[in-house]
């Protein structure tokens, strides 16, 4: 927004102008209109529940950017998406499913994550989005971890940081702006910050020399914002025990002063049970932006989002907030609209028409054999094969995957397949069961999610040791330590449609 812009506007309208919601409601009907007067929020988040089919999505990012300029704004409106790819997925439901983060990392090749940023980021440009929530730049040194996990490209510091840097790239030249996330780092954690408060105990060498370095790479290649965490880091007595969301050691002293980050500082969803069930709300706003934060992300509950409005709004008349605060903000958000500007303006975009040949492509490249002892692979028209794929559920809230179907099954029509489904953590009946029904099979093919976590898998696994078996690892490759010896193993790390078309060209 330019500086005439600002000026003219009231501090409600100033202050609105830093959040980003959740969409009202699918289309741009009364109660839309009736929440923009309300709270008229500078940007919108779309989730899966906006989503009834790829019609209306495009009717309604088109008709948003109507909206707003017809309520006397410049620059386009701040569509944004969290779209990562792999278990955080929105657009796979009516475009092309890409593989998730871990499986590109597995390969060791960053240029996997450009072309992720690339294919992603056309399709995200054909609908109008602006800006998208990734990468995710988590280093995840907790194995344990629940609510990243398979959504980081690995462990390894340098390798999460030249990736991320190559995905900023990619998305960049698909006209679409980058956020990294969840500084300063939430892959050591075990508990979700969706779910209640969550507590990182590495020390402050630790924190500096493996989580926040691919953070400082994104900065150095360009990201245009970075989403702060919920979490609290408690070994820094700087932070004062604060989350650092609403930390201003964290978010000034260290992003924008030592880091030298001058783009838009975001928070994570501030409904999340790690702020929402310990700040008032009324002073959830306040904090966060006298930390230095420049968005609010609130994503679900209009009550919440107004409550946290209207005591951002009283802060600032009441002069605890100083306007001209709000105003740098606000700059720094016109910086951003500046830059998507430009981006659209110099955007190659990958074809609509190529976007399933690369996802799968990029999906081949990505499949990892680590074993094959007996030689299993590739799949022989001779054999008989019994099937045994998961019935997907959200692991967290972070997790598109519930109720999507692993589709090897329709790929696999050449040969004598018959399949089983199973739950994540299947009885010892249903284990029973499904070992006596797969028993006149010649050689099992078991996909697996999270068997390191969910010992019920396990106990599966070690009860097929009589038979030839390849297993599928469809999640985080740490089933890796818990798969018996014997067994063929394939790394997929996804269980997008793409990935099973590419298991099913390259192996069958």
């Amino acid at each position: 927004m330019e500086t005439r812009v600002v000026k003219r506007l009231t501090i409600r309208e100033k202050v609105g102008m830093l959040f980003s919601m959740g969409a009202p409601s699918n289309t741009i009907d009364q109660t839309f209109h009736q929440r923009f007067d309300e709270l008229p929020f500078g940007g919108m988040s779309i989730y899966p529940y906006n989503i009834e089919h790829k019609e209306q999505l495009l009717a309604l990012f088109r008709d948003v950017q109507h909206f707003y300029k017809q309520k006397g704004y410049e620059h386009p409106f701040l569509m944004a998406l969290d779209e990562e790819g792999g278990t955080l997925s929105t657009l796979d439901r009516f475009y092309p499913s890409v593989p998730g983060n871990r499986a590109l990392g597995l390969k060791h090749n960053p240029e996997l994550a450009y072309k992720n940023g690339k294919l992603l980021g056309s399709m995200m440009n054909a609908c109008g989005i602006a800006i998208d929530w990734a990468p995710i730049l988590d280093v995840n040194t907790n194995r344990k971890n629940s609510v990243i996990g398979v959504r980081s490209y690995g462990e390894d510091t340098e390798l999460v940081s030249e990736y991320g840097a190559k995905y900023i790239q990619g998305i960049h030249e698909a006209g679409v702006a980058a956020t990294a996330k969840h500084f300063p780092g939430h892959g050591e954690t075990e508990a979700d910050s969706h779910l209640g408060s969550v507590v990182c105990s590495l020390s402050e060498e630790d924190l500096f020399n493996k989580l926040i370095p691919p953070f400082e790479r994104a900065i150095k290649a360009g990201v245009d914002a970075v989403m702060v965490s919920h979490v609290i880091y408690d070994q820094i007595p700087q932070s004062n025990g604060l989350p650092a969301t609403m930390s201003h050691y964290w978010m000034t002293d260290i992003l924008r002063n030592k880091l030298g980050f001058k783009g838009v500082i975001c928070t994570d969803d501030m409904e999340m049970s790690a702020i929402k069930d310990h700040f008032p709300a009324k002073d959830i706003g306040v904090l966060a932006i006298e930390a230095g934060v420049d968005q609010l992300l609130i994503c679900h509950s209009p009550s919440f989002q107004q409550e946290v409005f209207n005591g951002l709004v009283e802060a600032v008349e009441t002069g605890r907030i100083q306007e001209e605060r709000i105003d740098e903000s606000l700059a720094r958000l016109t910086s951003l609209k500046k830059a998507i500007q430009t981006y659209r303006k110099k955007a190659v975009p990958i074809p609509e028409h190529l976007w399933k040949e690369k996802a799968i492509e990029l999906s081949k490249e990505s499949l990892h054999l680590d074993r094959d002892p007996k030689k299993l692979l590739p799949l022989k028209k001779d054999l008989s094969y019994a099937l045994i794929l998961p019935n997907l559920e959200a692991l967290t809230p972070a997790d598109s995957t519930e109720g999507k179907r692993v589709t090897l099954e329709n790929k696999l029509v050449d040969l004598q397949v018959e399949t089983f489904s199973l739950s994540l953590r299947p009885t010892n009946q249903e284990i029973d069961q499904i070992v006596k029904k797969v028993d006149a099979k010649d050689v099992v093919i078991i996909g697996t999610v999270n068997a390191h976590l969910f010992h019920e898998q396990q106990t599966l696994l070690h009860r097929l040791h009589h038979k030839d078996c390849i297993v599928l690892v469809l999640r985080d490759p740490y089933d890796l330590d818990v798969i018996p010896n014997e067994q063929t193993v394939m790394l997929i790390c996804s269980t997008g449609d793409s990935s099973m078309e590419a298991f099913s060209l390259r192996y069958s």
